[in-house]
């Protein structure tokens, strides 16, 4: 026996998978564009970068000043600010990606 509801709640499950799915498409593609980003600033490839990757030891020559200009840098190219708090916190690409798009999230809310 099936009740009235079970097609609604599939539709709902269904969509909730779509959201999920074009979630993790828009990360990727937010991540792809840092890595490009970070390519750029270092003018090297970088490529070999994933969400787990320290940014303070994976990418070669990064030293605590030459991070602050990567972060200036990203802030141009992302059209965020990153607060002096925060750059301490930002040990892995994860970090960064989370951090550019929670601010881009912010910042479409104030629009």
């Amino acid at each position: 026996m099936t009740s009235e509801g079970e097609p609604a709640m599939q539709e709902e499950k269904q969509e909730e998978q779509r959201e999920e799915q074009q979630d993790a498409t828009q990360d990727q593609e937010l991540f792809a564009r840092i890595v490009g980003h970070i390519g750029e600033f270092v003018e090297r490839d970088v490529s070999y970068l994933t969400p787990q990757s320290h940014i303070s030891t994976s990418i070669e020559g990064m030293s605590s000043l030459k991070m602050i200009e990567l972060l200036l840098y990203l802030e141009d190219c992302f059209s965020v600010d990153f607060d002096e708090s925060v750059m301490e916190k930002l040990e892995t690409m994860q970090d960064l990606e989370s951090y550019v798009r929670e601010a881009q999230d912010v910042s479409a809310q104030q629009a």
